[in-house]
């Protein structure tokens, strides 16, 4: 059991690290928590056998497979109060799998699964642990959030922006893309991708052209989080 939440785990983080790799909100750690819960209690439907100490078949004994779904469920539930998505940011998703990935936990040790249940524990530090130090040395997409707004009369070119970013090697999801006006001045809203480890020194270099557009009358330029 140990061994198949373990390559669970493997095989969630590389899902998870083509959503890192394109810079997308939920962060490979997620995939990997969700991918390795979801294996141990499917494993645990299939030892019925060993439910309870070896006692699931007796006259005591009980199914524990029918309250499993009420438990998750209710757990979803909670893990899903601790996100919080304020503009581009979305922050908890790290903790709400976390969250979840513990209700399993205590699941396996209810009923009597303790070496899978340690393991499972083991898969989880794990993860969170090392997916950030190893994803650190891989090459991967990373967004900014960036907000413009323009002067007033201003009419602002999307084709222009993108050549912009793309003679220095950004470029911008256009799902990600969001034009307002208030009846005065046009302001766009926006993820900026870049390499990871040429962030820093992208914001820096987009702030110092910016501040110097005629037509940019004030802009934000932050990382936008994806824990």
């Amino acid at each position: 059991m140990v061994v198949n939440m373990a390559v669970a785990l493997l095989l969630g983080w590389v899902v998870g690290y083509e959503r890192h790799f394109s810079g997308r909100v939920a962060g490979s750690q997620v995939y990997c928590l969700v991918c390795a819960t979801s294996c141990a209690v499917t494993l645990l439907a299939g030892y019925p056998g060993l439910w309870y100490w070896g006692t699931a078949h007796d006259a005591g004994g009980g199914d524990p497979t029918r309250v499993v779904g009420g438990v998750l469920t209710g757990i979803g539930f909670l893990g899903a109060g601790v996100i919080i998505q304020r503009g581009f940011d979305v922050r908890g998703l790290t903790t709400a799998a976390s969250i979840w990935g513990s209700s399993a936990i205590g699941i396996l040790v209810g009923t009597g699964f303790y070496v899978p249940a340690v393991g499972l524990a083991v898969l989880i530090v794990t993860s969170a642990a090392l997916v950030p130090f190893i994803e650190r040395r891989l090459p991967a997409h990373a967004p900014i959030a960036a907000t413009l707004h323009f002067r007033a009369g201003y009419r602002p070119r999307i084709q222009d922006i993108d050549r912009f970013l793309a003679d220095r090697g950004l470029s911008i999801p256009h799902d990600s893309l969001s034009i307002t006006h208030d009846g005065t001045r046009f302001e766009v809203q926006c993820l900026i991708v870049a390499d990871t480890a040429m962030r820093s020194e992208a914001m820096n270099r987009i702030a110092v052209e910016m501040a110097e557009m005629a037509e940019v009358e004030r802009f934000t330029v932050s990382q936008s989080s994806r824990d």
